[in-house]
């Protein structure tokens, strides 16, 4: 339940690829609300090679999808989600679930309600150990900037940790995210992480601060490459230094076809 500098990254990540690929997408792509768009391919990072399949279908009031994957020793994992939206009531439902290559599971269910400016969302998690988590969460857009406060609270001894995120576009257009989790005893980690995008991709450079005062820097480049066979190439090249002055380079590559049924250009 103790919130830590690393968790903190890899959440925001996952915002900023959101952020980023989603709103490029639907401009270069059109309106993809009603169809299956799949991708397959390999990935390399520094835990070794594996291959992976997507595939998402779209209909009006409902997504599904599952996604595949084997790592470099042979492991198998599958990932699915299953999610609906009553227009007509503004409530909708989460179902997910998670099979890794150790046969371990985790799972997340709940439901949301849109509000004035945005959605509440409550639910429940339950990790690979069995431990289950409840999840009280709040979105709010107000004059372009978005707010998602969320709260993680453990049923057996009543203790919580909160997670606060304020997205927003500064004036070059690049966004901005800033993060603080707070866990049970208190303590505090912020993340501050600026996302600029350019000609094939975007940048990502930030701050993690830590609960006794750290400070870690990183600094990353994200590129999409189309290939002369039609496949495209995603690598991510960059480093984190910590509060020791450490600096430990990360990255991973991509390749991968990515189809959509129907095809929106035609």
């Amino acid at each position: 339940m103790k919130p830590s500098p690393l968790f903190l990254y890899s959440s925001l990540v996952c915002a900023g690829v959101l952020l980023f690929a989603t709103t490029a997408q639907a401009r270069v792509h059109g309106d993809r609300s009603n169809g299956t768009t799949t991708r397959a391919g390999s990935y390399q990072n520094r835990f070794g090679n594996g291959t992976f399949n997507q595939t998402v279908n779209r209909s009006p009031g409902s997504a599904t999808g599952s996604t595949t994957w084997t790592n470099a020793n042979g492991g198998q994992g599958i990932h699915t989600f299953d999610n609906t939206w009553n227009k007509s009531t503004g409530t909708g439902t989460h179902e997910s679930s998670t099979t890794y290559a150790n046969g371990k599971t985790s799972s997340s269910q709940g439901t949301s309600t849109k509000t004035s400016d945005g959605y509440t969302y409550t639910g429940t998690a339950t990790g690979p150990k069995g431990n289950t988590t409840d999840i009280s969460k709040t979105v709010n857009n107000s004059d372009g900037v978005r707010t998602a406060d969320t709260t993680f609270t453990n049923p057996t001894t009543g203790k919580s940790s909160t997670v606060d995120k304020t997205m927003s576009t500064n004036a070059n257009g690049s966004k901005q995210v800033d993060t603080t989790a707070t866990g049970p005893n208190g303590k505090t980690a912020t993340s501050d992480q600026t996302f600029t995008k350019n000609g094939n991709g975007y940048t990502q450079t930030g701050t993690v601060t830590g609960p006794n005062g750290g400070v870690s820097t990183d600094d990353r480049n994200v590129s999409y490459t189309k290939n002369s066979d039609g496949t495209i190439t995603r690598t991510m090249n960059g480093s984190v230094t910590g509060p020791n002055g450490a600096t430990i380079p990360i990255g991973n590559t991509e390749t991968y076809t990515k189809t959509y049924t129907p095809n929106p250009a035609q």
